[in-house]
């Protein structure tokens, strides 16, 4: 076609055009510096309290239901994803994807018979909670 320019195309954020018009710049990814001594202490915390309740779970009630079978294995292999990642050189993604798996076992009351549990989810849950937010001095730099 005469007169007809041909524009590149390129791969662009959809949303660009928004953050330029709102005046907001591309964000940058910031690399953060864990304080692995810290990490590393958190991490185990985790560990222990997820295979305390796991421990508890398997103690003191029936493994016959295949849902509560599930919630004790994956409570357990989260305990042992929490050892693998405290034995190495944890990286602040790899702590977010760990904390991000765990649940808990209650999202209501603590049903009869099993309040032993209650406390055990409670430390599960502020330990998790304790390694999703930065320490001081892990904030990144550009």
């Amino acid at each position: 076609m005469k007169g007809h320019r041909k524009v590149p195309l390129t791969k662009e954020d959809p949303f660009s055009f928004l953050r330029k018009w709102f005046g907001r710049e591309e964000p940058e990814d910031v690399p953060v510096t864990l304080d692995l001594g810290r990490r590393k202490e958190q991490l185990l915390r985790l560990e222990r309290a997820l295979d305390a309740l796991a421990s508890e779970m398997r103690a003191d009630h029936t493994t016959s239901d295949p849902a509560w079978r599930e919630r004790v294995n994956e409570y357990s292999r989260l305990a042992g994803d929490a050892m693998n990642l405290r034995r190495g050189e944890p990286t602040r993604e790899s702590v977010l994807d760990l904390v991000f798996e765990v649940r808990p076992l209650f999202t209501g009351p603590i049903p009869d018979g099993m309040e032993r549990c209650g406390p055990l989810q409670d430390e599960v849950m502020a330990a998790a909670n304790d390694l999703r937010e930065l320490l001081p001095g892990e904030k990144g730099s550009k």
